[in-house]
């Protein structure tokens, strides 16, 4: 009984143990590492399940696959990294809303995960790409909404690295950045929804975007509470950051398949033709046709016929 025990210590949660969070004052618990590595599991799952689905459609709809796979395994490993309490750095907390009896330096130094601002940059322009899709929108267009994402998800990492007030105006640029990314798909997107004139798209494309912009418009208040002013304690932060990604990068990309089932994908404008299957006997090379004689090798044999008459009549 006591090596069944000893076996199931040895199996469980040590992220913790091999790799301490060392020289920092508030960090990462064995219980905040088992609800990452739950995160973990249920993106790894669903990824898994989005490629087998995907190898199950035709090649020209695999696209509205790929865009919901992308993100998911891409906070798939983030949640692998955090989960196993690495990807992260110490930071000297500006408030000292949050104490511990092993604090060193006041206000302390938090434990602070550059690792998910990293998948974030990975996995956040996806979503805001299915917006811009639904419209059709122009490359040009999408390209910059893409390019404001990232300027965003660049700021909130700078913001949580630096130590002093100044993180707030990196804050601000951040938040600058969802606006102006919201307005661009509210106006340009939606009025190329508008104008395709399909039955309920203009209706769930508001739907499916409104919840996006919801959703990311949550992540500047979990890094006021957390990052930013310190009232959270990391394990707290990591639960209120992991359903704001289950819901933003997993839950959306993976709606965005039934709605294009529903709306119709050539209907949206950007179906991929397959190429024509080309048949093994088509390369064989046809066999030319037996050329027919000459008009003139009849006539002229027809003469030499003629004159050789002639020669035995005139023996």
């Amino acid at each position: 009984m006591s090596e069944f025990i000893d076996l199931a210590k040895r199996a469980g949660n040590e992220a913790i143990k091999l790799n301490p969070p060392t020289g920092v004052d508030f960090h990462l618990t064995a219980r905040g590492s088992d609800w990452l590595w739950t995160v973990f599991c249920v993106n790894t799952f669903f990824f898994i399940i989005l490629i087998l689905l995907m190898f199950r459609k035709p090649v020209n709809e695999r696209i509205v696959y790929y865009t919901a796979i992308a993100p998911t395994g891409f906070m798939a490993i983030t949640y692998f990294t955090m989960a196993s309490n690495l990807g992260w750095t110490k930071t000297q907390a500006k408030y000292n809303h949050v104490k511990t009896s092993t604090q060193t330096v006041h206000p302390g130094i938090r434990q602070v995960f550059y690792s998910r601002e990293v998948g974030w940059f990975l996995a956040f322009p996806w979503p805001i790409i299915q917006a811009s899709l639904l419209g059709n929108t122009p490359w040009l267009h999408i390209a910059f909404n893409v390019a404001m994402t990232e300027f965003f998800v660049v700021c909130f990492l700078i913001a949580g690295l630096v130590h002093s007030t100044y993180k707030w105006g990196y804050y601000t640029f951040g938040i600058a950045a969802i606006i102006v990314t919201s307005i661009s798909i509210m106006t340009t997107t939606r009025n190329l929804v508008r104008n395709k004139g399909i039955k309920d798209l203009f209706f769930v494309f508001n739907c499916f975007y409104g919840l996006i912009m919801f959703f990311w418009l949550v992540y500047p208040i979990a890094f006021g509470l957390s990052e930013g002013g310190n009232v959270l304690q990391p394990d707290s932060e990591h639960i209120f950051y992991g359903i704001l990604d289950f819901l933003t990068l997993l839950v959306m990309p993976m709606l965005f398949l039934p709605i294009v089932s529903y709306i119709g994908i050539d209907n949206l404008g950007f179906n991929v033709k397959a190429e024509p299957e080309v048949h093994a006997d088509a390369h064989e090379i046809p066999h030319a046709p037996r050329a027919s004689p000459p008009a003139g090798k009849p006539v002229k044999a027809k003469k030499a016929k003629k004159s050789k008459k002639a020669k035995k009549s005139k023996k």
